[in-house]
């Protein structure tokens, strides 16, 4: 992740991408706990949570996690995630996370961070991404498979909201090499 800081072009304006650091804790959560609770329901943990955040900084100093945070002003308004897998079976897989806050959302942001992780999974030889997402998130659904995803799985009741609501989780995925080669036969980059 040695090409960071770098500034990316967007709708409005342009944001700076950097990877994420130990002293960016206070700064997610101020992020996480501004963002709608549906927003958080899809994620894999209550990022909201100062343990929560411990655990990804470890999970980076283990190797395990790849996150890039996205700032406009000086301010986090979304970040990316590669969540890389250590169990023996299942290394060539990784999945992605992409969030942005409402305010920054039609700006090409998320477009812009689901493919740079997605440029750090292929750096890392990760053959399988996938990505998890509410079924009524039809921008990130619609978004993904724009960019080669395919459904993969629905999961039922998968979720359940702070009101106690049950959610479906649509699992979408994408062969990176597969992937890779349609973009080079019809010169794509």
């Amino acid at each position: 992740m040695d090409t960071y800081p770098k500034t990316v072009s967007l709708r409005t304006g342009t944001a700076v991408l950097r990877p994420l650091t130990h002293g960016d804790a206070e700064e997610v959560l101020t992020f996480a706990r501004s963002l709608p609770i549906h927003d958080l329901m899809f994620l894999r943990r209550d990022i909201t949570n100062p343990d929560t955040v411990a655990h990804w900084l470890d999970e980076i100093d283990r190797g395990l996690a790849l996150i890039v945070v996205a700032e406009i002003d000086g301010r986090m308004v979304g970040y990316g995630m590669l969540s890389l897998n250590e169990l023996d079976w299942s290394r060539h897989l990784a999945e992605l996370r992409v969030l942005v806050h409402p305010d920054y959302r039609e700006t090409g942001l998320g477009r812009t961070m689901i493919r740079e992780v997605f440029r750090l999974a292929v750096d890392r030889g990760v053959e399988k991404v996938i990505a998890r997402m509410t079924l009524d998130q039809t921008a990130a659904r619609s978004l993904f498979q724009e960019l080669g995803f395919r459904p993969e799985a629905l999961h039922e009741n998968e979720v359940k909201d702070r009101s106690g609501k049950l959610h479906d989780v649509l699992r979408m995925a994408v062969d990176v090499k597969a992937l890779l080669a349609r973009r080079d036969s019809y010169g794509m980059n």
